[in-house]
């Protein structure tokens, strides 16, 4: 008998909402995707209209509904996974001040430096405020300002006026509880990556002195719950919005790294998994805190925080590499359009990789279309193809940014790998999981089994829709959630093309490490 009572998870993402509709022990009824746009007013600036990301919610809520024909009353919870690093001021009728200031956008990489990273200086960082914070936080920001702290510095310069009136600062899925709940409530994993939050002996308190670094006092911002707690009831208002009965619970909810960790199944102590979806990474959860500072790999929290970090190697730009290539070729009228053309255009894409020999002929690509973080931690690194040459078509581009998005995620990996200990196997989630040629050349690139799960792209909202349900008390224990997992495939590497790859791998380093005065001294003059 299909059980009566269901959960509906938001993936709120940075081109779009993913909603699904589950039942408490995770089958997926329905799911449904609202995309936005992400405006680039200047060079450097990656925006959303803040009230286009709550739109989204409520358009994919009343149509999971009516797709469904799930009755509001059985639905009984919310809860989230969002994009982290964003930033949204509100007034004090909850009004936004400021667009939501995205996890990509590098506007305070210079003020940043000059603000907060002053000499005396060791790799870039000032030596006795990065103790203060590795002392507090366990980590730090980095240098491409990205973080909410070179967000808030950047107001306090360019907008001070609404600097001055804002009465809160949000993070995106703090925005959504807010609209739903008229509460400012965020989760310990995305508050711990502000690096104002005091995390010693698992305080996870806004620190003041942090704070004051950053010109704020602790009550502009978000009180801080854990991932897996009832955070408010459904407003009447929000509930006419969303097609929902008032009063159902919200559940905290997590940031997309913590959320996929979940969905990925590889949630025990030392398992890891990769991501790929507009970003990529590496992650998997461990009961010690460790840091690479200089490679920006380290732990944030995670969505259980009361027995893991989530140790993490987070990379700017992963499958978008791809949907920017496919923006190029194909023009607005070459197909036709809607989710069934999109999805045709991307199997047209693997295919002319799978057209393509191992190694592309010898032709490169670097695919830091946005900076860097992990682990290069470049803010000026750039991407682009190396050695194309007259025999090189697009059968060998799109194999080149297949293999090159697959390099990068073997550099984290080797990065996360050396900080804890190698592993054998990766889970795969994330929308270019859906490509089993890139989950091949990655498991050939890195010399790991890959484990495709089932929906990979969906794998967050059904992550947290589980941690869902242990909070309202359908599952018992936060290690059942991985009993609801299921693997699609494995992927095993193949000896021939890993010792192929090995050597192309050396090759992609050296292109980065040849490369970075050049990507300095002109991205300096264009930025």
């Amino acid at each position: 008998m299909t059980p009566s009572k269901f959960i509906i998870a938001h993936d709120i993402g940075t081109s779009a909402d993913k909603a699904i509709l589950v039942t408490v022990t995770g089958d997926i009824i329905g799911s449904c995707k609202s995309s936005y746009p992400l405006y680039y007013p200047q060079p450097a600036f990656a925006e959303h209209n803040p009230e286009e990301l709550w739109q989204a919610i409520c358009n994919n809520t009343r149509e999971l509904l009516h797709n469904t024909a799930v009755s509001p009353a059985d639905v009984v919870g919310i809860t989230f996974s969002s994009l982290m690093q964003c930033l949204i001021a509100i007034d004090k009728e909850g009004k936004p001040l400021t667009p939501n200031i995205t996890w990509l956008d590098g506007r305070s990489a210079e003020i940043i430096r000059e603000v907060l990273w002053t000499a005396p200086r060791v790799q870039g960082y000032n030596i006795f405020k990065l103790l203060r914070f590795l002392r507090i936080t366990g980590g730090a920001p980095g240098h491409t300002g990205k973080e909410q702290i070179g967000k808030l510095l950047w107001l306090q310069r360019y907008q001070p006026e609404v600097f001055r009136k804002a009465h809160k600062f949000l993070d995106a899925k703090d925005f959504i509880i807010f609209k739903m709940t008229d509460q400012c409530i965020t989760s310990v994993d995305l508050a711990v990556v502000w690096w104002l939050l005091d995390t010693r002996q698992h305080r996870n308190q806004w620190d003041p002195g942090l704070c004051q670094l950053a010109g704020i006092t602790p009550d502009k911002l978000s009180e801080v719950k854990e991932s897996a707690v009832v955070v408010g009831h459904l407003t009447s208002s929000a509930a006419a919005a969303m097609g929902l009965a008032p009063g159902t619970a919200i559940i905290n909810g997590a940031g997309d790294l913590s959320a996929a960790a979940l969905g990925s199944g590889a949630i025990n102590e030392g398992e890891l998994h990769i991501a790929l979806g507009t970003s990529d990474w590496v992650a998997g959860h461990f009961s010690k805190r460790k840091i690479d500072l200089a490679h920006y790999t380290g732990c944030i929290g995670s969505s259980y925080p009361q027995k893991y970090y989530l140790a993490m190697a987070h990379q700017e730009t992963g499958a978008v590499c791809l949907d920017w290539f496919k923006n190029l070729v194909f023009s607005k009228g070459s197909a036709s359009q809607g989710e069934a053309g999109e999805a045709g255009k991307y199997l047209e894409l693997n295919d002319w990789a799978e057209q393509s020999p191992v190694g592309a002929k010898g032709l490169f690509f670097l695919p830091w279309m946005y900076g860097e973080r992990c682990p290069i931690n470049d803010d000026l690194a750039r991407a682009g193809f190396f050695n194309l040459s007259l025999h090189h078509g697009p059968s060998e581009m799109v194999r080149a940014i297949f293999e090159g998005v697959a390099f990068n995620l073997r550099w984290a990996l080797d990065t996360l790998q050396d900080l804890y200990q190698p592993v054998e196997v990766l889970s795969m989630i994330g929308g270019g999981a859906r490509s089993e040629l890139w989950c091949q050349i990655i498991a050939d690139i890195t010399g790991k089994k890959i484990r495709q799960v089932e929906n990979p792209q969906l794998a967050g909202a059904k992550g947290i829709a589980l941690l869902a349900s242990m909070t309202l008390g359908y599952l018992e224990k936060f290690e059942q959630i991985k009993d609801f997992i299921r693997i699609k495939k494995i992927f095993t590497p193949r000896l021939e093309n890993f010792t192929r790859y090995n050597e192309m791998f050396k090759e992609f380093k050296n292109l980065y490490f040849q490369n970075k005065k050049w990507f300095r001294r002109v991205n300096r003059i264009f930025s």
